[in-house]
């Protein structure tokens, strides 16, 4: 059996009847990118029109792309602390503001969990700072009916991590719009970088009903990357590390506009949610939750859980079909200050939950997890 970490595209995704209703961050006003670093590279070199080296407060737990991005956009930054909970330290964030007067706060919500907005906005309101939510891992997350990313001034989304979709970000206006934003040029990816994650994503969502097929299908898409590479066929990537600047103006692709104008979004948050709460019941006691319980309304990314050894965990599991996500290995190089954040890199994994998945291949999961409790309960 074969348990992918992220969704999978199927024929029935591009056939589906179109008109899904709209709901935030689609339903806000908003420009589209390929990737969120995009997003967040526009975002800030506009602000820096507006605010000569804008100086910003970023969370020590990170994961290094939008480090990049703010780095490559101009901005001046701080790092505040983030604990085991994946909480920010409040009092950490007053202090920084004391020193340095920055202009904006960028705040992180972790795998569908809010960060704590009310707290964050008085803060802000009291500096008369600016605030920036990156939702890049909590697309669709409403907790308390609220939709994350609907209380900063503005919000980046990432849509590929939680849709079916080969790419896609959205930059949300909250507040004051920025002109430097305006008529913004993007142009499209070329099309084996489109084309070749369309057959990834339908790969893998074959290989996750019928794993020979899949396997061997996957297999050859592989080797046909390797000789697209070797021939120096140019592609832009998704979900890899690092920031290009050469491909900072591509634009959300049309094959990517057209799956969302047929998904229903109230459906898959409520599939991820109840995904969820099966892994969480199967797994009670037998591995420890890396955070706390999901939020009413929240959607997430992943069941992450805490363990000892975080690569032999991830071996074992990938031995058994099971596909884990390795969360956040590394980031910005001054986090390294933080041992809270040290630990969470060194210990939290992330389970599926997707929308993909069916109770068998949940069940797989929470047998694997539970047959290496050892490792799993640090």
């Amino acid at each position: 059996m074969y348990v992918p970490t992220f969704q999978g595209l199927s024929a029935f995704d591009w056939v589906r009847p179109a008109g899904a209703p709209q709901c935030f961050p689609f339903s806000a006003p908003h420009l589209s990118f390929y990737r969120a670093r995009n997003a967040i590279y526009h975002l800030f070199t506009a602000l820096q029109a507006v605010i000569p080296r804008v100086t910003v407060l970023v969370p020590d737990y990170n994961s290094g792309n939008e480090v990049l991005a703010l780095r490559a956009a101009g901005a001046q930054l701080h790092f505040y602390r983030v604990n085991r909970d994946m909480q920010p330290e409040l009092a950490d964030i007053e202090r920084l503001c004391q020193e340095h007067s920055p202009e904006v706060l960028y705040v992180i919500h972790y795998l569908g969990w809010p960060q704590p907005l009310g707290e964050l906005a008085r803060i802000c309101r009291e500096r008369s700072m600016l605030m920036v939510e990156d939702c890049a891992l909590s697309l669709l997350s409403e907790p308390g009916g609220v939709p994350l990313g609907s209380i900063g001034d503005w919000s980046i989304f990432c849509l590929y991590k939680t849709l079916p979709v080969p790419n896609g970000a959205l930059l949300v206006q909250n507040t004051m719009p920025l002109g430097g934003l305006d008529g913004l040029k993007l142009r499209q990816a070329g099309v084996a970088s489109v084309a070749g994650r369309i057959a990834e994503l339908m790969v893998q969502r074959l290989r996750a009903r019928v794993d020979g097929a899949g396997r061997v299908l996957q297999s050859a898409k592989r080797a046909m990357g390797r000789a697209a590479g070797a021939l120096e066929v140019g592609r832009a990537s998704v979900g890899d590390i690092g920031f290009n600047l050469a491909d900072v103006d591509l634009a959300m692709s049309g094959a990517s506009s057209a799956i969302l104008r047929r998904l229903n979004f109230d459906r898959i948050r409520e599939r991820r949610k109840a995904n969820y709460q099966r892994l969480a019941g199967a797994l009670h006691g037998r591995a420890r939750p890396a955070i706390a319980p999901l939020p009413d309304g929240a959607c997430p990314l992943f069941y992450p859980i805490l363990v000892d050894d975080k690569p032999a965990a991830a071996r074992s599991l990938r031995a058994q079909g099971v596909d884990v996500l390795e969360f956040w290995n590394y980031g910005a190089e001054t986090e390294e200050r933080s041992e809270d954040v040290r630990f969470l890199r060194r210990h939290v994994m992330g389970l599926p939950i997707h929308q993909d998945l069916s109770s068998r291949q949940l069940n797989h999961v929470a047998r694997q997890v539970g047959g290496m409790q050892t490792r799993a309960a640090a």
